[in-house]
Formats: structure tokens, sequence, C-alpha cells
């Protein structure tokens, strides 16, 4: 059973931190057994050979359902490996920021923006597959996990990037740390991942593990960070300065990278992934959703897939309206936030003017 970290819970089920041991990238969730096998994940805990998150069990066939790794043994090479790290935080612009990023000619990002590759314990296993990801080419090779910055919800994220990419220039985006947990709930919510109210979820905001507000504490993840990486070697951006300064932002971003500024359109500024883009899928058409028929799906030419998933954006999601937790949660979720919002001005200096804390 690949669990990444468990937390126990007086009178609740443990809260348990885990990875799907066949895909790559891996799908990661912080749940507990019950809620995911209501997802629909296959676990090893009820005598599954491996781990397998919703999607492989609904597009990989049983009979493949392998542990991922390179079939035989790869060196980490570091030509190959990224030295361009954009780390979170989570619902705080890092697809935009990804695809800015691509646009420099110096600069080739992930075509899957997500890679996760860092918070496996056993990485190593499948880094020749990760390496194909990167142009050794390319003076930056970059890629963009916002489950980096999920301490201790994945924990030995900063131990990995430090052993395998020691050069690498990381990236840590961020925004208003209310706004981005209500923006991650109305994610998770999206996916199904949490069915409760906004309130329910944000019961216990102190505590060191809760999954809208850990990604929240930004000093707390810094500190995590430089415990193994050079603080030099960490950019920290507000989200309100790229969505309102976007060119002087950027120019700042490709400072850091020591890379000449471009200039780019109105249109290549565009956000990416913003809350708008976001819906559920009624009941009806997740009935539908068939192993056979899913990959079937997958079979098509990837422009008349992206059709269909574009079809299916437009007529059929429900868009996820933003929740107003109630005035006693916001002065909860202040209260938990307010000393990391203290500390985070001292590490970086930097005011964070737009704020709410």
């Amino acid at each position: 059973m690949t669990v990444l970290a468990r937390f126990t819970r007086e009178g609740l089920d443990d809260l348990l931190s885990m990875e799907c041991d066949v895909c790559v990238p891996p799908v990661l969730s912080t749940s507990t057994e019950p809620e995911m096998r209501q997802l629909g994940w296959r676990l090893a805990a009820d005598g599954h050979l491996v781990d397998v998150c919703p999607w492989c069990v609904l597009s990989v066939p049983e009979r493949e359902r392998v542990r991922r790794g390179d079939p035989e043994p790869v060196a980490p090479d570091p030509d190959r490996l990224p030295n361009l790290i954009v780390v979170g935080a989570a619902k705080a612009g890092t697809t935009s920021l990804h695809n800015y990023l691509d646009l420099h000619p110096d600069i080739t990002m992930s075509a899957d923006k997500e890679m996760r590759f860092f918070t496996d314990p056993d990485c190593r296993s499948w880094v020749g597959r990760y390496q194909d990801y990167f142009a050794a080419s390319t003076r930056y090779r970059g890629e963009s996990t916002p489950q980096y910055t999920k301490w201790p919800l994945f924990p030995g994220v900063a131990d990995r990037i430090a052993e395998l990419a020691p050069d690498a220039r990381l990236i840590y985006l961020l925004r208003d740390p209310v706004e981005r947990s209500i923006a991650e709930y109305v994610e998770e919510a999206t996916w199904g991942v949490m069915s409760g109210d906004i309130d329910e979820h944000l019961a216990d905001a102190d505590a060191a593990y809760n999954r809208l507000v850990a990604p929240s504490r930004y000093a707390t993840q810094l500190r995590e960070l430089h415990r193994r990486i050079d603080p030099d070697r960490i950019l920290v951006v507000d989200l309100a300065d790229l969505s309102e300064e976007p060119g002087k932002t950027l120019a700042a971003v490709f400072e850091f990278l020591e890379l000449p500024a471009i200039d780019l359109d109105e249109e290549a500024l565009r956000p990416r992934n913003a809350w708008g883009f976001k819906g559920t899928h009624p009941a009806w058409y997740r009935a539908l959703r068939r192993p056979a028929l899913i990959r079937a799906v997958h079979r098509l030419p990837t422009e008349r897939l992206e059709r269909l998933r574009a079809f299916v954006r437009r007529r059929i999601s429900k868009p996820v309206e933003r929740p107003e937790p109630s005035p006693e949660t916001v002065a909860r979720l202040r209260t938990a936030l307010a000393p990391e919002m203290a500390d985070l001005r001292d590490l970086t200096g930097m005011t964070f003017s737009r704020w709410s804390l």
C-alpha cells in the first residue's frame, strides 16, 4: 500500500495521503480509506496487488495494472532532469505561469504540467521515464507541480529535489491564503473528493494536516524547502502582481533565471485553468464512464479527443459556484493563518499588500 503520510484524528477515520502505483504522472489523493473506496480506488489493503486510482481502474485493463517503473534500472542524468520547478501553490496560477514560461525560447516546460515525481518516495524507479519528458538541449527544463508545497501531506519533496536536482531553480507562486483555501475546496468538490460543505472541511483549520489549509501555510512550506535548498534558488511570486502587472512580473522571473525578457501579447497572457473553467458532471454522465468505453474513447486521435473534452466542458458540465464560508469559519481560518503571514513577510521581505491578511 503506497501511503505517503498518515494522520490519526480523534473520533474520525485516519487521513491518508496516497498515490496510484500505476499511472505516470501518479494520481495523488488525501482522503480516508472509505472516501477512497467511494471514489473508486482499488486498494492493496483490500487484497489488490497495487493501489490503483479511479482513472486507471477505468482506463487500464486489470491484467496491465503493474507498478510503474523503468524496464531496466536507469541512472539519473543531470542533463535530462529538470533545472526549473514551479513548486506551487495549488490554485495560485501555476497553470498560467507554466504556459508563460514555455513561451520563452530558452525554456521547455513538460507537456504534462504536473509530473508529481518528487512526491514519490520510489521516484528513482521511474527516473528514466521522467527524464524522457525533458529535452537536454534546452537551457531550462521545467515542470510545475503544486503538490510539492503540500507538506506534511506529501513529505520528503525537498530531500528528493536536493538529491536529484540540486541545481534547480524553484518558483513559488502565492495568492491570498484565505482565497486559495476556498479555491482548493472548489477544485476538490469539482472532482468529488470533498462532498461536505466548506464549513465542515474547515472545522479543524488549525490542524497541520488540514487538506485545505496546509497548502496555505506558506511560511511553513518555505521553511521545509529551505531545510535542503538554498533560499537564493527560490523565487517567491505574488499572483496579484502576475495578474495586474504580468509583463513586469515575468520580467522579474526571467531576471531570476538570468534570461532576457520577452514580449508577450494579450492572448499569450490570458489566464489558464481559472475558476470559470471548472464544472461538475451530472450523474447520468458519470454513469456512462465504463472501462471499455473510456478505453475506446482514448483510442481516438488526439485532436478529436480534445474536441470531445471541450464539448463536455461547454455543454454538459455545470459550473461550480464559489462557496461562502460562515463568518465563524472565516474567523477560524484567519486565526490559523495569521502567524504564517507574519512569518512569510519576515522570510521574504515582501508586503503582500493586496491580501486580506
